[in-house]
């Protein structure tokens, strides 16, 4: 399904200034979140935001990815903006997870 970064389902002729697209991945264990433009984050700086906001907390960083947890859901965000959501009941949840990501994430993203 096709999301924009304010939580709405948007179809593919709608215009979204960030849209992403939420599935299951092929193992059913993680939902898998791809941004549906071209971005390339600042991992430094997305981890600098993420440390003052406390909310995602960072259990792994490296310059490549870095692992969140946000309650019970374990995030793997990518330097391209893909993510893997584990932990998470369905795909509603799994988008909440990623929205929250996104808007804090996108802040640190390189411009094309």
């Amino acid at each position: 399904m096709l999301h924009d970064i304010v939580g709405n389902t948007v179809n593919n002729k709608e215009k979204s200034p960030v849209p992403f697209s939420v599935k299951l991945c092929s193992e059913r264990a993680a939902f898998e979140v791809r941004i549906q433009r071209k971005i390339l984050l600042n991992m430094d700086k997305v981890r600098q935001l993420f440390e003052a906001g406390h909310d995602p907390e960072i259990m792994v960083y490296t310059p490549h990815i870095i692992v969140l947890r946000s309650g019970k859901a374990e995030t793997t965000l990518s330097k391209d903006g893909r993510m893997l959501i584990k932990k998470v009941a369905n795909e509603s949840e799994a988008t909440q997870v990623a929205l929250k990501i996104l808007r804090t994430a996108l802040t640190a993203a390189f411009k094309p």
